[in-house]
């Protein structure tokens, strides 16, 4: 399960020439650059949806004197209640400002899964439980996650696959021991 992050309008600012939000400049976009943003959200609603209006994740980009914005919306199948927000973007060379807006509109929208990577570049991503430091979940290239669950002593006892077209059991297994009892 998707742990869940409640966002009703949340701004993160980067600036491109010079210091960052983020510590030790650790994400920095190179000016002149393509970039392909991906996330999931999940709208409160309900309404049988194909499609979910109100997430949303929007750029602020000032170059120059020239302030301009690019939306990006859901898209895609509904998944166990996420639908994916996909785009790629390009940086002006002379670009002074990049804001990052997350909106939910009229109703609460979480978001989950939020990465910004090279266009030209493979990216995965890995997710640990924070007790038991086991993998819980791997996001491939198209941020499809790999979900892994275990059993109370650590063994691996399912993996699930999400596609398209949902969320698909890809290995089960079951160990234990049995006892034979002789008359």
């Amino acid at each position: 399960m998707k742990k869940l992050l409640i966002v009703f309008l949340m701004l993160f600012t980067i600036i491109i020439k010079g210091q960052t939000t983020c510590e030790n400049n650790s994400f920095l976009l190179e000016p002149g650059e393509t970039y392909v943003i991906s996330a999931w959200a999940k709208q409160e609603t309900t309404a049988q949806l194909k499609s979910y209006p109100d997430p949303q994740i929007s750029f602020t980009i000032i170059a120059g004197s020239q302030e301009s914005a690019v939306v990006f919306l859901t898209s895609g199948p509904i998944i166990e209640g996420w639908q994916r927000i996909e785009g790629s973007f390009k940086l002006p060379s002379d670009i002074s400002l990049f804001e990052l807006n997350l909106h939910s509109g009229s109703t609460a929208c979480y978001y989950d899964d939020i990465r910004i990577s090279p266009f030209n570049s493979n990216l995965k991503s890995f997710v640990y439980d924070p007790e038991t430091q086991r993998l819980t979940a791997e996001l491939d290239e198209n941020n499809y996650a790999t979900f892994y669950e275990y059993d109370k002593e650590g063994g691996l006892v399912r993996v699930k696959k999400e596609t398209e077209r949902g969320v698909y059991t890809i290995q089960e297994s079951r160990s234990g021991n049995s006892t034979l009892s002789r008359q």
